[in-house]
C-alpha cells in the first residue's frame, strides 16, 4: 500500500481527499500549515504543521514517512488576491511548489499528482467546452502562476523523471468549503441566503461555470492515482454534469432552500473570465469517471453542513 503525502491536507479539497484514501487504508501524511478547522483527522493520519517554503521540512517529512507519491493541493492565494500581490504569489506558492519538486526529485517520490485550475488557466475560451489541449493563455496572476507548476512538472519529468498527473477542476463546491472567503461562491451563496444576508454579484450575473460537486471531484482525484504514467496523456479536465451562471444559481439555490435572496450588482471584474465549461470527456475515457450529483442535491447537501457547522 502507497504512503501518500498531501499538501493542503486540510483545505477544502484536500481534506475529503484525505479521507477518502485513509478510509481505503493508505498511509497518510498531511502537510498545513493549519490544523483542520472542520472535523477531526482520522486518527490513522499523520499530520505536519509547516510550509512549503521551509524545503528542510519538506525533505524530512518525505524521508520520514516513506511517501512514494505526493498530491500536491496546497495553495496561498485566490485569484482576487493573487493579483493584488503577484510578487507574494509567485514567492509563496510557485517557489514552495518549486522547493517541492526539488525535495521529491531528491527522495524518491515516483509520482506527483498536481491540482491546477482548469478555469484559470485557458484564459478566454475560443470556443466551449474546452479540452486539454485548448491554449493555455491565463488573464489573471493566479491563472499564470498555476500554469507555471504545470511547466515545471513537464521540466522535472524531461531532466529527473519525476512523474506527474495534472487534474484541471472547474469549480468544486460543498462541505468544509468557507463561506466567509471570497472563493467559492456556491457555499457564500447559501450561507447568505441562510442569514438573510444580501449576496453581492460583479457584473450582470451572466457569468457561467460548471460547478460540481465535491465528492465527484474526489472520486476523480483517487482514482487518477491508479492509471499508468503517460507522458502523452497526462492532464485531466474535471468539471460539472452542466454549466450554470451566477443568476441560474440564485435560482436554484431559492427554489432548493425555499428562502428569497437579495442581490447587489457590482461592476464586472477584469480578471474574471465570462463563460468556461470545461470538456471532461478525456477524464471519463481514462479515469472512468463523470460526475453525478446534480446541483440541487449538492446544494441541499451543502446548506445541511453549514447548518450543523456554521450556523449552529
Amino acid at each position: 500500500m502507497q504512503n501518500i503525502l498531501i499538501t493542503g491536507g486540510n483545505g477544502f479539497i484536500a481534506s475529503h481527499l484525505v479521507d477518502s484514501l485513509a478510509a481505503s487504508g493508505y498511509g497518510i501524511t498531511v502537510l498545513d500549515v493549519y490544523p483542520r478547522p472542520y472535523d477531526p483527522l482520522p486518527q490513522s493520519v499523520n499530520f505536519v504543521q509547516g510550509t512549503l517554503q521551509d524545503i528542510h521540512l519538506i525533505r524530512r517529512t518525505l524521508e520520514d514517512h516513506r511517501i512514494d507519491l505526493v498530491y500536491h493541493a496546497a495553495w496561498a492565494n485566490i485569484a482576487e488576491t493573487a493579483l493584488k500581490d503577484p510578487v507574494a504569489d509567485v514567492q509563496t506558492n510557485l517557489v514552495a511548489s518549486i522547493n517541492l519538486l526539488s525535495a521529491c526529485r531528491d527522495t524518491g517520490v515516483k509520482r506527483v499528482m498536481y491540482l491546477s485550475s482548469g478555469g484559470t488557466v485557458y484564459g478566454l475560451p475560443k470556443h466551449n467546452p474546452i479540452s486539454e489541449d485548448h491554449p493555455t493563455d491565463p488573464i489573471n496572476a493566479y491563472g499564470i502562476t498555476k500554469l507555471m507548476v504545470e511547466k515545471y512538472l513537464h521540466m522535472f519529468h524531461h531532466l529527473y523523471g519525476l512523474e506527474y498527473t495534472i487534474l484541471r477542476p472547474s469549480v468544486p463546491y460543498g462541505p468544509r468549503q468557507n463561506p466567509f472567503h471570497h472563493q467559492g461562491v456556491i457555499a457564500v451563496f447559501i450561507y447568505k441566503a441562510l442569514k438573510k444576508e444580501q449576496v453581492t454579484i460583479f457584473g450582470n450575473g451572466e457569468v457561467v461555470r460548471d460547478y460540481f460537486f465535491i465528492g465527484d471531484l474526489t472520486r476523480a482525484l483517487v482514482a487518477s492515482k491508479d492509471i499508468a504514467f503517460n507522458p502523452i496523456k497526462n492532464t485531466f479536465n474535471l468539471g460539472g454534469i452542466q454549466p450554470y451562471s451566477l443568476n441560474d444559481l440564485v435560482i436554484k439555490i431559492e427554489s432548493v432552500l425555499g428562502i428569497k435572496m437579495y442581490m447587489k450588482y457590482e461592476p464586472a471584474r477584469k480578471f474574471d473570465v465570462p463563460h468556461i465549461q470545461l470538456d471532461t470527456s478525456s477524464a471519463q475515457s481514462h479515469l472512468n469517471w463523470r460526475p453525478s450529483v446534480s446541483l440541487e442535491d449538492g446544494i441541499q447537501r451543502t446548506a445541511d453542513w453549514l447548518q450543523n457547522w456554521i450556523i449552529h
